[in-house]
Order: C-alpha cells, then structure tokens, then sequence
C-alpha cells in the first residue's frame, strides 16, 4: 500500500537556479554592452567602474557563486545600476559644476549617483533576504517607460521643459493598465510643475520653458545627427 507522502519539490532547486543563470547572463551583457560604450566617452572612470562591478555582481550570481535569495530585488538592483551608468554616459560631455554654479551634467549625474547607491543597496537586500522569484511580465510597460525617456530627451530643446515633462509623464503612465486619464492628467500637470520649480528656479539650470519657433526643424535636425552619429560609431567599432 503506498504511503500517502507528499513528494519533496525535485525541480524547485533547478529552476530557481536556471532563473539564476538566466538573469545573471542577460544583466551581465547589458553592463559588458555599457562598458564598451564608456570607450567613447572622455571621461569614464565611474561608468567604467560602475559597469565592470554589475558584470562581476552578475557573472558571481550566474556561475552561484553569489548568493541570490530574492532574486526580484537582486537583479532588479542591478538594473537600477545600469540605468544610472546609461544616465553618466549620456551625460558625459555635458559640463558639471563650476565654482558654486550648478553645470547642465551636474543634475544627471548627482541623480545617476544616488540611484547607483539605491540599487546596490537593493541588491544587497535581495542577497540577504528571501523573496520571490522573476515571475513573467508584460514588456508594454518597460518599453512605454523607456520610450517616454527617449521622448523627453527629443522635446526637451525644441519644444522645453513644460511641453517634453507633461508629454513624457502622460506617454510613461500608458504603460500601466490601471492608469486613470483624470487622475494621470492632474498627476501630470503636478509632476510638470514641480521639475519647473526645481531645474529652472531652484537649481536655475539653463532649461527653455517654451517651444521655440522653429521646434519642428529642430526636431528633425536632432534625428538625422543621431541617426548620423549611429552610423558613424558602427563604422568605427568595425573599423571601416
């Protein structure tokens, strides 16, 4: 007569490691993928450093030999790094701070430095503490928020500060199926006023409010240069 014990979860140890793996491997790529991009900037040590630490983090995490008990906060950490090493980066030409005088990369990168530190902070906690696991997710709202970034920086010199915050905080808030228009419309015109408060009176940084007349032109300049400066960095990573 058999027993009626409940069977121990054989494949639960083997799939949160293949998770593991699978995770480790993809953040992994993404900061080898930023610091190859840090060979064209001039002034990478911190994205250099930052980048090359996530790597390892990652590779450890992948190969087991970094414990990763809740592996949401752990991975999702890390991708806050490499969110604020794209931010210094992009961010690299810009002039900084002056003397007391706050420079247009001063903001970017104060910002991308606190969000470094929160993420190792969260990737610690993810390696100390269990959690859940990577559960399956829609890609609508990651791409919706990445896209209402890449909007913001297209608008933000042709049309300003006001018009590029709202349209990149109305387009972001699409990605959520729970968004309300009412409420996001109001959340909007607050988070607008707020940025103006604080880049163009507060840190008084050299933001135009308003579009300028000929914004569209502008608009479309900006494209063909970055689609120009595309080509020309895939002409000289294959060496033509």
């Amino acid at each position: 007569m058999s027993e009626g014990v409940t069977p121990s979860p054989q494949g639960a140890p083997a799939a949160g490691h293949n998770q593991h793996f699978i995770g480790g491997f993809i953040v992994a790529v993404l900061a080898l993928l930023l610091l190859w991009s840090t060979f064209y900037i001039s002034s990478p040590f911190s994205a250099r450093s930052l980048a090359i630490a996530v790597a390892v983090i990652a590779v450890g995490a992948a190969a087991g030999l970094i414990p990763c008990r809740s592996p949401q906060d752990f991975f999702g950490g890390l991708v806050l790094v490499e969110i604020a090493i794209f931010a210094l980066i992009a961010s690299a030409e810009l002039p900084g701070q002056r003397g007391f005088a706050f420079g247009p990369g001063t903001a970017p990168r104060l910002f991308a430095g606190v969000l470094a530190g929160l993420g190792f902070l969260v990737t610690f906690i993810g390696a100390v503490t269990e959690g859940p696991a990577i559960e399956r997710y829609r890609l609508r709202g990651p791409l919706l928020v990445i896209a209402s970034i890449v909007l913001f920086a297209a608008l933000i010199r042709p049309f300003g500060l006001i018009i590029a915050t709202y349209s990149a905080f109305i387009f972001s808030v699409l990605g959520s199926r729970e968004m309300r228009w009412l409420e996001s419309v109001i959340a909007g015109a607050v988070m607008t006023a707020f940025c103006v408060l604080l880049f163009a009176y507060l840190l008084n940084l050299p933001f135009q409010l308003w579009p300028q007349a000929n914004g569209p032109t502008i608009l479309l300049n900006q494209f063909h240069d970055l689609f120009s400066g595309l080509l020309a960095l895939l002409q000289k990573a294959v060496g033509r």
